[in-house]
């Protein structure tokens, strides 16, 4: 993982993910099996209408609920990125250790990607956008997706 930043934007509710609400995270998400299901098919549909990109950057990934998924391609170059570090912690430890060795990850903001301008083809951000309020942080955020993708973005 890299030395994480401070972001130019420094959103309140990223302080709540803890290691110990990280697992709760993880475990609440395990539950949800129908909810869950529904957001991969979503997920997998919108990356075959970018064309199946072969390098994808999850922002935030949480605890990886979408990484065997996004593993599946098997060229596919991963990189997973979160602001928390006991997000981070914890995929690492809940996910398949086959799934977990084909992420890099990052400790970053989706504010300030540690990554050089058109590092990936795809940015892969699933349930983040509904936890800023502010258009001027979704504007900030869309802008750093911008510089790092050099094709598409899922958001949902």
């Amino acid at each position: 993982m890299s030395d994480q930043q401070e972001p130019a934007i420094h959103l309140a509710f990223s302080e709540k993910y803890t290691d110990e609400h990280s697992q709760e995270y993880f475990e609440k998400h395990n539950r949800k099996r129908l909810s869950d299901r529904i957001e991969h098919r979503m997920a997998q549909r919108a990356l075959r209408l970018t064309g199946n990109p072969t390098s994808i950057l999850d922002i935030p990934c949480g605890t990886g609920r979408f990484w065997s998924m996004l593993a599946q391609e098997p060229g596919r170059e991963l990189l997973a990125a979160d602001y928390s570090p006991g997000m981070l912690e914890v995929a690492s430890k809940v996910r398949e250790p086959e799934v977990v060795r084909r992420f890099r990850l990052l400790q970053c903001s989706a504010f300030a990607i540690t990554l050089p301008d058109s590092s990936v083809d795809c940015i892969f951000s699933i349930r983040l956008m509904h936890h800023i309020g502010d258009s001027a942080h979704r504007i900030a955020m869309l802008k750093e997706f911008h510089r790092v993708t050099r094709d598409s973005v899922v958001v949902s």
